[in-house]
């Protein structure tokens, strides 16, 4: 988590958390800043965090302004950090998750598995912490 987690608690502010394997992607550590995402959660090498390190992470940083998980559409990322945002609202948390999902490498997702959204996560993240960091509400 950023330095500045508990200000962002504290503050009414929403949150953003975004992770996955620790394979070609453990980069979003290096988007966790003002702005951008409050922490990123990592996985071991090629697999998703468990569902368990995800929760912890979404406790560890929603406050009243709540939490939005941005999530790549890779299979384990989309099952436990869904799993977690699922046990987040059941425990009473301010929680929403976006899945992204736009990949120019894939010109069919009907012969993959689908678009992994590498490259629209940290648009996303950048426009999402900007609207964070303005006061936007989760669901603005």
């Amino acid at each position: 988590v950023g330095a500045d987690y508990e200000e962002v608690k504290s503050s009414g502010r929403v949150a953003l958390l975004c992770g996955g394997g620790s394979g070609h992607e453990p980069a979003h550590g290096g988007y966790v800043g003002r702005g951008m995402l409050t922490g990123a959660v990592a996985g071991s090498v090629f697999a998703s965090p468990p569902t368990v390190t995800v929760l912890t992470a979404i406790r560890t940083v929603t406050g009243a302004g709540g939490c939005l998980v941005i999530v790549k559409n890779y299979t384990g990322d989309r099952i436990n950090f869904g799993l977690a945002v699922e046990q987040a609202k059941a425990q009473g948390l301010k929680v929403e998750m976006v899945v992204i999902g736009e990949d120019c490498a894939l010109p069919s997702s009907s012969k993959t598995a689908g678009r992994r959204g590498l490259c629209g996560a940290l648009l996303v993240q950048k426009v999402a912490g900007g609207l964070a960091e303005e006061g936007k509400t989760l669901k603005e």
